[in-house]
């Protein structure tokens, strides 16, 4: 699979499609959990007026679970939004580099963020932190949002690897 080109839904390699139906299926299950916890809630708080205690708080767990399931599939695919002023106009050896600088700052960022969200997890946990109505543990959220980045990461840096090892091949030939 090329980098800028990703692959047709149905192509590529097994742990990849299971990967890809896992978080699918993730990001289909938490805005369904978002919807559901949203009607129910207006539900109640309107027709018994009992609103749900802490349903804020549960939506705000979900839509982080949700943007940081959606982000290794977007930044894999290349479906995020990005700067492309030099790569509209360039050709050649500027726009392979171009596309690499892209790549590289985006791996960059994404490991960045990786990294500050497990260390923001760590201190979570140690501190004991949890929500103000539910108590539910912060520490657990962030870990699986940090994790859910470090595969954005492994995705980004391997369509670096790829760019960069087909430019290579490309200037063999």
């Amino acid at each position: 699979m090329h980098p800028l080109n990703p692959a047709p839904a149905g192509k590529g390699s097994r742990a990849e499609l299971l990967a890809r139906m896992f978080l699918r299926a993730s990001v289909a299950a938490t805005m369904l959990g978002i919807m559901g916890i949203t009607v129910v809630n207006v539900l109640m708080r309107y027709v018994f007026v009992r609103p749900i205690s802490g349903s804020d708080e549960l939506v705000q767990f979900l839509l982080a679970l949700l943007i940081f399931s959606a982000f290794p599939l977007v930044t894999v695919e290349r479906r995020h939004f990005s700067v492309s002023l030099l790569a509209r106009s360039a050709s050649g050896a500027w726009k392979y580099w171009s596309q690499a600088l892209e790549l590289g700052v985006s791996t960059l960022g994404c490991g960045i963020v990786t990294v500050q969200l497990f260390q923001q997890g760590r201190l979570m946990a140690s501190e004991q932190m949890s929500t103000m109505v539910l108590q539910l543990p912060l520490a657990p959220l962030n870990y699986a949002i940090s994790a859910l980045s470090l595969l954005a990461f492994l995705g980004i840096a391997a369509a670096l690897l790829s760019h960069l090892w087909h430019g290579v091949r490309g200037a063999a030939r």
